[in-house]
């Protein structure tokens, strides 16, 4: 059975009130939004960075240079992350909330 995910809208209106998501800053770029979901992904399933990138059919100093997000990955790559990850890549184009 797969879990109910979490928009990103439904966060915003969970969290939205509070002094501490506003003062939080603008809302991350393309580049690292797909970082914290890649990294819980390996943390969970106990693979190390060099384990993820051998699944992912791409080098470890690649995988790194991804993870703070100073480069734009590829769909092509995130379909390699996900696979790694045993999981489900998601690619979602929303209208602004406002």
């Amino acid at each position: 059975m797969r879990a109910r995910r979490t928009s990103y809208e439904e966060l915003v209106s969970q969290r939205g009130g509070s002094d501490e998501y506003r003062q939080a800053g603008p809302r991350p770029s393309a580049a690292t939004c797909w970082a914290a979901p890649s990294a819980s992904g390996a943390w969970a399933l106990g693979l190390s960075q060099i384990e993820l990138a051998t699944r992912a059919g791409m080098t470890q100093p690649g995988q790194s240079r991804l993870e703070p997000g100073g480069v734009i990955p590829t769909i092509r790559l995130l379909d390699g992350i996900s696979a790694a990850l045993v999981a489900d890549l998601i690619v979602e184009i929303a209208p602004h909330a406002g």
